[in-house]
């Protein structure tokens, strides 16, 4: 075990649930191959996500520990001690305050990880930011901090985002510059965290996936009947996430694609999808799909012609984001039709022949982009080999596992190097 202290022990933070966190799941897998003993720390809150946790629970080897928040009674109290922090904020300016305040998750987080002993803590989104810390200073450890988002842009203006803006950058002004090394999901996340705080830039991890999840090779076009097929998926289908658009574009499109969503989805929702497609004329072109367990999104990718990433980019944090959509997408082998945010821009201008780009919001400029590789067999099956290969040679996890493991090694060494 050349590069690790022996028997180093890694603690991994996060507030959400395993089956929502596939970023938390494959570093807690790349750092158990790697040779650490992992302990995952997770909550417990949906029962709509608990297949997908239970699937993660019987094939994981590292230990994981839930915490069974799903008590309305205790929900409500740990929501007012949240709004007693919030209130001593405002009034003393402690950042002790300000941590409790941010999120009804970083109390069970905090004490959840004071009752373990590890050599580094590794903090998954805000509210699991203070409890990583205050472990380290417990057990005279260290701590790191990967940032999925770029959580201070993920409002819209107003007054309660200013409210939650500033609890959370207290929090983070005060854990960051202690932390062992910061990563981010994405270029740009990691640029506005470094402007945002004057400190070097984030080391870049992508939500790229498992080369064992790939199709055996490339394929020239989808499977999926009825077709051409248009593929979108989330834990969640719901608003502001540019499926509005889609459903005009597919109306517009000349090679009459059928849009295809798979995820949960309220029927409120559902409806108003339904009457947007009746309105368009394509009511028989929208399908709703059911969700999936996360080791099987990419295979079911792979039987539609095209992935669909339509950020609005409301926010900076939406701007910014490389999605785990677009490397499910690459690694199924399917282009990736994605809006012109910054960071899919720029992706898309470095990647050309494995993507489409529109105009965010526009369903002329994404029926355009689909026209111009579902009326082109030859160009659509090129675009999906340079997909498919694109993840085989670049964007998978075996390439970003070695980053995160690298990095835990040199913390756990004492060695360090500018965050790039």
């Amino acid at each position: 075990m050349t590069g690790r202290r022996p028997g180093a022990h890694i603690c991994i933070l996060t507030p959400g649930q395993l089956g929502s966190n596939p970023r938390v799941v494959k570093e807690a897998h790349a750092l158990h191959e790697a040779g650490f003993t992992v302990t995952v720390v997770a909550t417990r809150m949906l029962e709509g996500v608990e297949p997908r946790d239970q699937s993660i629970l019987r094939e994981a080897p590292f230990r994981i520990e839930r915490l069974d928040l799903r008590s309305r009674a205790g929900w409500r109290l740990r929501r007012l001690g949240q709004e007693l922090a919030g209130a001593a904020h405002a009034a003393s300016g402690r950042r002790l305050f300000g941590s409790r305040a941010f999120s009804v998750f970083t109390p069970p987080l905090m004490a959840a990880a004071s009752r373990i002993t590890a050599d580094l803590y590794i903090a998954h989104y805000p509210p699991a930011l203070p409890a990583a810390r205050a472990a380290a200073q417990r057990f005279g450890a260290g701590y790191a901090y990967d940032a999925e988002d770029f959580h201070l842009g993920e409002w819209r203006e107003g007054p309660a985002a200013e409210a939650n803006r500033s609890h959370l950058r207290a929090m983070e002004a005060a854990a960051l510059p202690g932390c062992r090394y910061i990563t981010a999901a994405s270029p740009e996340i990691a640029c506005a965290y470094a402007q945002a705080y004057g400190m070097p830039r984030p080391y870049v991890v992508l939500n790229s996936f498992p080369l064992s999840q790939a199709p055996e090779a490339a394929t020239v076009r989808g499977t999926a009947a009825p077709g051409p097929s248009l593929y979108w998926f989330s834990q969640v289908t719901g608003p502001d996430r540019g499926l509005e658009c889609a459903i005009k574009a597919i109306a517009k499109a000349a090679a009459r694609p059928h849009l295809y969503l798979r995820g949960h989805v309220s029927e409120q929702y559902a409806g108003q999808l339904r009457s947007l497609a009746q309105q368009e004329g394509v009511p028989e072109r929208l399908h709703f799909l059911p969700s999936a367990l996360p080791g099987e999104l990419v295979r079911l990718a792979a039987s539609h012609d095209l992935g669909l990433c339509a950020e609005p980019g409301h926010t900076p944090n939406n701007a910014f984001a490389l999605s785990n959509k677009l490397f499910t997408y690459l690694m199924a082998g399917i282009p990736a039709v994605l809006s012109d945010t910054p960071a899919q821009k720029a992706f898309a201008g470095s990647h050309p022949l494995a993507t489409a780009l529109f105009t965010a919001e526009d369903a002329v400029s994404l029926a355009a982009s689909l026209d111009s590789l579902l009326q082109d067999p030859a160009r659509l099956a090129q675009a999906r080999a340079n997909a498919f290969d694109l993840a085989q040679q670049t964007y998978n996890w075996k390439r970003e596992s070695t980053i995160v493991v690298d990095l835990v090694r040199q913390s756990l060494d004492g060695s360090s190097r500018r965050r790039a």
